[in-house]
């Protein structure tokens, strides 16, 4: 702050631009009336070609590769990259609990954050050991219960508080339960289900388990989703966000590392194959702490990046620049398995960005900001922020 001014003095002002948008839809963060959705950028980054579709490595590389551009652009021309209006910022932001429940999430109750406790103990014989890993990066292994920083969060999609009952007042098998979302339409639940791990002391989000709720639909409805029937909340970005959000809240801004977990995906399996492979020497399978280093500048980089459980990172940085103070983006991505014998890949990625924390929407005047715009539902109304800031 400027020496001899006064506190700021925040006013919102908002337009409505192209077709009206509901009156529901005026709160962009944690209300039950956010009828919001994040057009994430999988849906505006398909193959480009017939040959990508293919080949999911090159598309990988293509989408981390994007996704680069995306973190280090300024919000506007992010938007302008995938074709998202005038901002890529996320409509959803704020510990986001209200949000979720109101489409029909399970969110990490009492019972769920016990029983996931222990998957946030990462020097445990029974799950994670990464006692080494951690130790490097200055990390503690405990969990929560052992009064240590790792908190988990389970999320899932059903035996929400916001399922429709029975007649008797029951609540129904999985596969028969519906929601009444705040669009106010009713959906039906989809079996999702999240876990994901915070560490804000060190800066780390870790990627426990992902099951989406397209793929755990299509599982539970035995037929394939159509997407204006999932809930309007469901990029893992913006569950990841609300967890940091909720055990980071002191400092938003010390993003450092994003880790995932025991990688079972194929695709991405079949990613870090071919990166290792491509090492001199060859590998043919992830090693022990620390394992293999991939920059961004190379392929195997953007591949692991830009794979089905790398793009989350991405999207975690470049939709959240105001809130994370600045432009902050990938810069390398290791390769490795835990003490555990038998383990899976882990991927870690390691955080870049701007030391100032200036954001490119200040006009530098102290008046304004021109702020976001959100899609509706619908996807063609949008909501425009306009943000000025008066010095008293």
């Amino acid at each position: 702050m400027t020496k001899g001014f006064a506190p700021w003095l925040l006013l919102l002002v908002r337009s409505v631009a192209s077709n009206a948008v509901p009156a529901q839809s005026y709160n962009l963060s944690n209300s039950n009336n956010n009828v919001h959705e994040n057009h994430t950028l999988r849906d505006f980054d398909g193959p480009a070609t017939a040959a990508e579709a293919d080949d999911p490595w090159t598309l990988s590389v293509r989408r981390g590769a994007k996704l680069l551009e995306g973190m280090k652009a300024s919000d506007k021309d992010a938007a302008s990259l995938y074709d998202m209006g005038d901002s890529a910022e996320s409509p959803f932001d704020g510990d986001l609990h209200n949000t979720l429940t109101s489409w029909g999430y399970n969110d990490n109750g009492p019972a769920l954050a016990t029983r996931v406790d222990k998957e946030c103990n990462m020097d445990s014989s029974s799950g994670h050991m990464l006692r080494t890993t951690f130790t490097e990066l200055g990390a503690s292994t405990k969990s929560k219960s052992q009064s240590g920083p790792n908190e988990c969060f389970q999320i899932e999609h059903y035996d929400s508080p916001a399922v429709i009952l029975d007649d008797d007042g029951t609540r129904p098998d999985k596969s028969q339960q519906y929601y009444n979302a705040p669009c106010g339409t009713e959906f039906r639940i989809t079996g999702a289900e999240h876990t994901v791990g915070i560490n804000a002391e060190s800066g780390m989000v870790m990627a426990m388990s992902i099951r989406s709720p397209a793929k755990a639909a299509r599982s539970l409805w035995r037929r394939a989703p159509k997407p204006e029937e999932l809930p309007h909340i469901r990029s893992f970005s913006d569950i990841a966000w609300a967890y940091w959000h909720r055990a980071a809240a002191n400092d938003l801004t010390n993003i450092k590392y994003f880790l995932v977990t025991m990688i079972i995906n194929t695709e991405t399996n079949r990613h870090v194959k071919r990166a290792l492979q491509a090492l001199t020497p060859p590998k043919e399978e992830a090693e022990l702490w620390p394992g293999a280093e991939f920059d961004m500048n190379s392929d195997a980089g953007k591949a692991l990046l830009g794979s089905p459980v790398g793009r989350w990172a991405g999207y975690f940085l470049m939709q959240h620049k105001r809130q994370l103070g600045g432009r902050k983006w990938i810069s390398k991505v290791r390769v490795f398995k835990s003490e555990k014998a038998g383990s899976l890949p882990y991927l870690l990625f390691y955080v870049n960005g701007e030391e100032d924390g200036m954001m490119e929407s200040s006009n530098g005047d102290g008046r304004g900001e021109e702020g976001i715009v959100k899609r509706s539902i619908d996807g063609m109304s949008m909501v425009r922020e306009h943000v000025f800031r008066a010095m008293l």
